[in-house]
Formats: C-alpha cells, sequence, structure tokens
C-alpha cells in the first residue's frame, strides 16, 4: 500500500527548486555558492561521457529501422523530408534572428565570472568542413566529440545492417540492449541537474547578484514571441494546403494541450495519430508521416535550441560572424535531429552545439532550472508543426492511398518506436 511519502516529486518541480534554493543561496551565502560550483562541473562531465555514445547508437537504430520501413515512404515520404528540413530550417534561422533582434544573452555577462573559452570558433573553413564530415577513425570522432562525422557514421550503419536483412537481427538486438542501458544512465545523470542547478545558480548568483536573472526572463519571453510567429508562418503554410486552421486547431485541441502540460511528444502520439485520422487524413499517410515528423520537423525544439545557443554565445560575448550564425544554425538542425529519441534529447543536442563552438558545456545549466516553461511551450508547437506537415502530405498524396493500408496506425509503431523521451 502506497502513502503519501511514496509520492516522488517531478523533475521540473525539483528543477525548480534547485534553481531558487541556488538563487538563495548564491545570495545569501555567497562563500557557499562559490565553493559549490564544482558539482556543475561534475554534471557536465557526466553529460559528454555518455552524449556520444547516445547519438551513435540512437542513430544507427533509427536509421535501421528507417531502411527497413523503405518500402512504406514512397513519394509522399521523401517530399515531406524535403517539407520538414526547410521547416527546421525557417526555425533555426527564426531563432537565430530573434536573439540578434533582441540579445537576451547580453545582460548575462557570464565572462566576467568566467574565463573566456580558448578556441572558440570564429570563423568556418567550409571546404574542411565537409571533408570532415566523413571520420577517418569513428574512434577519435567518439573521443573528441564531433557529433557530425558520428551522425554520418551511424546514419551508414544503420543502412548497412538493413541491407544485410536477418544477419543483422542479433546485432540490432544488441545495439538495443545497449541503447537501452545507456538511456539508463542518462536518466541517472539527469536525476541529479536538481544539485547541479542549485550548483550553477548559486555560483553565478555570488558573483552577479539578482540581475543575473533578467535574462533569462527576457529569454523566455523571446522564446514566445518565437513560437507564436513560427506557429503563425505555419498557419499560412496549413490554409496554403486548403485546410481549415480554426477547424483543425479545434479538431487536434486535445493533443496540443496534453503536449502542453505533460512536455511528451511520445505520450502526446498515439491520440494525435487518432485525431488526424478522424479529420480525414488517410491512415497511411498519417501512421507514415506523423512518425517521420515527430523525429525531422521538431521545429519548436529547433527554434529554442538555436534562440538558447545564441543567449549563451551572447552571455560569453562571443563576436558574431556569418560563418558562426550558419554553422549553429546547421548544428542545431542536426543534433536536434539526431537526439530525437534521446531522453533530454534538447539538453544533449546544446552540449554538442556548445562543445562544437567552443563554449563550456557547463553553461546549459544556467537555463535549464526553467527549462520546463520553454519545454510546455516548444513541445506543443512541436505537436502543431506535425499536424500541419501531415495536412500538407496528405494534399500531395491526394486520393493515391485510397483505403490500402488501413492497418497503417499500427505500422506507425515500429517506424516511431519510443527509446525514450526527449525535449
Amino acid at each position: 500500500m502506497k502513502t503519501q511519502t511514496d509520492k516522488k516529486i517531478s523533475m521540473p518541480v525539483q528543477m525548480l527548486a534547485g534553481l531558487l534554493l541556488g538563487v538563495l543561496c548564491g545570495l545569501y551565502l555567497p562563500a557557499l555558492g562559490t565553493k559549490l560550483s564544482f558539482l556543475s562541473t561534475i554534471f557536465a562531465h557526466a553529460i559528454k561521457m555518455v552524449v556520444m555514445p547516445l547519438i551513435l547508437l540512437s542513430v544507427t537504430v533509427g536509421a535501421y529501422r528507417a531502411a527497413a520501413q523503405r518500402a512504406q515512404l514512397g513519394k509522399t515520404a521523401l517530399f515531406s523530408i524535403a517539407f520538414f528540413l526547410v521547416a527546421t530550417a525557417i526555425a533555426a534561422c527564426l531563432g537565430l534572428a530573434l536573439n540578434m533582434a533582441f540579445r537576451p544573452g547580453l545582460g548575462a555577462s557570464l565572462h566576467e565570472t568566467q574565463a573566456m573559452p580558448k578556441g572558440l570558433a570564429g570563423s568556418i573553413d567550409w571546404m574542411q568542413f565537409v571533408v570532415d564530415i566523413v571520420p577517418t577513425n569513428i574512434v577519435a570522432a567518439l573521443a573528441s566529440g564531433n557529433a557530425i562525422p558520428v551522425l554520418v557514421f551511424g546514419v551508414l550503419l544503420g543502412a548497412a545492417l538493413s541491407a544485410v536483412g536477418q544477419r543483422a537481427v542479433p546485432m540490432i538486438a544488441v545495439l538495443d540492449s545497449m541503447l537501452a542501458a545507456l538511456f539508463k544512465m542518462t536518466e541517472w545523470i539527469i536525476a541529479f541537474s536538481p544539485l547541479a542547478i542549485f550548483a550553477a545558480l548559486a555560483g553565478l548568483l555570488a558573483s552577479k547578484g539578482l540581475a543575473a536573472l533578467v535574462p533569462l526572463m527576457k529569454l523566455l519571453g523571446v522564446a514566445y514571441l518565437g513560437m507564436a510567429v513560427l506557429a503563425l508562418l505555419l498557419t499560412v503554410v496549413l490554409k496554403a494546403a486548403g485546410r481549415s486552421p480554426i477547424a483543425v486547431v479545434k479538431q487536434v485541441s486535445e493533443p496540443l494541450i496534453l503536449a502542453f502540460t505533460t512536455r511528451s511528444s511520445e505520450i502526446t502520439f498515439p491520440l494525435h495519430l487518432k485525431k488526424l485520422t478522424e479529420m480525414g487524413v488517410p491512415r497511411p499517410v498519417a501512421s507514415t508521416i506523423l512518425p517521420l515528423s515527430y523525429i525531422f520537423n521538431r521545429d519548436g525544439a529547433v527554434l529554442y535550441t538555436a534562440l538558447a545557443i545564441g543567449y549563451l554565445a551572447d552571455a560569453y560575448h562571443v563576436v558574431w560572424t556569418w560563418p558562426l550564425l550558419v554553422t549553429i544554425a546547421v548544428l542545431t538542425i542536426i543534433t536536434i535531429d539526431g537526439a530525437a529519441n534521446v531522453p533530454s534529447g534538447a539538453v544533449v543536442a546544446m552540449t554538442v552545439i556548445l562543445s562544437a563552438i567552443g563554449l563550456p558545456v557547463e553553461a546549459v545549466l544556467l537555463i535549464l532550472g526553467v527549462d520546463a516553461f520553454f519545454d510546455m511551450g516548444r513541445t506543443a508547437l512541436n505537436v502543431y508543426a506535425s499536424t500541419v506537415a501531415t495536412s500538407v502530405a496528405m494534399r500531395v498524396a491526394g486520393d493515391s492511398y485510397g483505403d490500402a493500408g488501413a492497418s497503417g496506425a499500427d505500422d506507425a509503431d515500429d517506424v516511431f518506436k519510443p527509446l525514450g523521451s526527449g525535449a
């Protein structure tokens, strides 16, 4: 029989508590706050420890499953993936544009409290960038935290495993088991994030005072402004696809509310699929395109990540250049897609991008404490973007599907087999 003491406090509440206690410690016990800052460094090291193996295994298994389902995809899915890439590129550019317009991170001035990072990316050799996409040594790429070659290797390995047929099944079982173990390790590490947030905020407030929180509030406001703008753009696309935006929002209101309150696309998926078929989307279209959209069309997560990276770069007073902007945009799209099924995927993606541009990974802790407030909006926006993408795919598919594949919803579980929950 469970008692009240058996009930666990939810992670967002723990993170918020860590933030508030860190603020109080930094303001009223600054000496202690300074001494405890090492805890946030340990947390960052733990995240770095699992992030590359997580991405490699997640992408490999995901590519294997996508290749195994290639017969179902066809031209509609290929068009949809192109649509996803355009939509996420717009989301990344919008996030960076809003950061450049409002500059919410300038007030944080982290360079005054921490040493400026060495090796900060100021310009990019794009010829070398293209060459380095193909790894010469996958072990070296994993060790150095170079995410893009790891992603490329994972995609090729997954496709190759699919090509060898039944002989790959034992290997996929092993990779699945390893992936499950890494997910569990990630859960253990994330469980200590409230303590790391406490230490990071205590150290920051000890040196900067209460003014350090003002930029975070600005970031929250700019993020929701960006989400509103992107939702408006998606509504225009929905209208162009011949759908009534008001009617569509009414139809998918339950998945949108569920996404906003639970902050989980995985939990929302079954209800979302049901509502799309009820509003007239052919089941083969919905059951094929919606899972792909949940992986490759995470517009809310892309917008937020680009904005958050811009915020942290401004906090370190990084000098902006066009190569740096393009690098962040490209890395945001790639890493968000690569971390789609990874627990706390947005955090994992941000650590990869920060490391790639030469900023300290620990910086992510400064916004992780209020991440739940961002997560509600970006998860709901992801669901709305998936609704629009599926409606556009239906317009492209026309009547080609007919009533065939009525069991398509069952097939969706194979394409979108949840490997974990990520933002």
